[in-house]
């Protein structure tokens, strides 16, 4: 579920410059080491090459606290650029330094054996060597180690409200936290606040602040498949369930999902439940085909205005997919319900 390039990465602010200098071992065989602005794609920043006993150092100026790393392989150090000299031995991930950096790479040692396991997995993957089935079950298998990463890197951010621990990890996190999570992490008061790391999180938030739970639905007009106009309150607020959905054909995550939609649907809209589908495609061909292939019966619209459409600033939406559940009365109770959450919501509203 990811937004655009141009809208989740932008140029970071002008910061104040500090100094780092790192020197560190590593392995004989290796020729040079690299050091990488991990919050900018992993940009290469600098390198040194590796003496005959496996000893390197690098000196130079970075923007203050930049999340950096050290490349090696197919591994990468973090280190936050603090301003206190660091040294790594790239062979057991392990570094000296301020508390600070020394508690991040605990961190970052501690997480590394789940992200090797999900690495494993998406290779496979892609592979092309596996089979529906295999494809299914290592599709869990993944689900969990990336709920148990998410979980735990959550925590690690509220361990660390007093110093700049969180920046290292917030970015990647952003786009799945939820509105509650990112509140709490988006707090003033912490120091790491207006670092640049920040500005998608904010961003996220401030679209969030949209859907809140417990916000009444904003209305809206927009076209239907025969371009015939619809306004969100013909369906919201008449005292149904209604859940609105941010998809588009192009969106392999929304694909992906949309058989569990479907499941909800055919099992709940005899009860009431209605679903409004907002398509972000451009071309009604693809969208009109998607929702033919994948079975979508509830109605559907779409300005095909890609980004810009109408729904995206009305409600805030900057990643598909996104849904919006609203009450009887067409408040805000829940966004974002992909997964079991979905069904497990519904079971909790209609009691099976």
């Amino acid at each position: 579920m990811f937004l655009a390039a141009a809208l989740g990465l932008s140029a970071l602010t002008a910061v104040g410059q500090t100094a780092y200098t790192v020197t560190g071992t590593t392995s004989t065989d290796m020729k040079k080491v690299y050091l990488l602005d991990v919050a900018n794609r992993h940009a290469l920043i600098d390198s040194a090459v590796v003496a005959a006993d496996g000893k390197f150092q690098m000196k130079g100026t970075q923007a203050e606290n930049a999340v950096l790393g050290l490349g090696y392989k197919d591994y990468v150090v973090l280190f936050i650029n603090d301003g206190t000299p660091i040294d790594v031995s790239l062979p057991t991930q392990t570094l000296k330094g301020s508390p600070q950096n020394e508690k991040l790479n605990a961190y970052d040692r501690e997480l590394t054996p789940l992200e090797i396991q999900m690495g494993n997995i998406v290779a496979l993957a892609r592979s092309g060597k596996v089979g529906k089935e295999q494809m299914d079950s290592i599709g869990k298998v993944y689900s969990v180690l990336s709920e148990k990463r998410e979980a735990r890197v959550m925590e690690i951010m509220r361990e660390n409200k007093d110093n700049m621990i969180p920046v290292a990890y917030i970015g990647d996190m952003a786009y799945g936290l939820s509105y509650s999570q990112l509140k709490e992490l988006c707090d003033p008061n912490r120091p790491y606040y207006n670092h640049p790391s920040m500005t998608l999180p904010k961003r996220l938030l401030d679209g969030l602040e949209k859907r809140a739970p417990g916000k009444l639905f904003t209305d809206m007009t927009i076209p239907d498949m025969d371009g015939k106009e619809h306004k969100l309150s013909e369906w919201i607020g008449k005292g149904q369930y209604v859940m609105v959905d941010f998809w588009a054909s192009w969106c392999g995550p929304c694909r992906q999902e949309m058989p569990n939609v479907v499941q909800n649907y055919e099992k709940y809209h005899e009860k009431g439940f209605e679903i409004i589908g907002i398509s972000f495609d451009q071309k009604a061909e693809p969208w009109k085909k998607a929702v033919e292939q994948m079975k979508m019966t509830w109605p559907q619209l779409s300005d095909l205005r890609y980004w810009q459409s109408a729904a995206a600033g009305v409600y805030g939406i900057s990643a598909i997919p996104a849904s919006i559940l609203f009450d009887k009365e067409g408040k805000i109770m829940a966004t974002d319900l992909r997964g079991a959450k979905l069904g497990e919501k519904l079971k909790e509203l209609y009691g099976f």
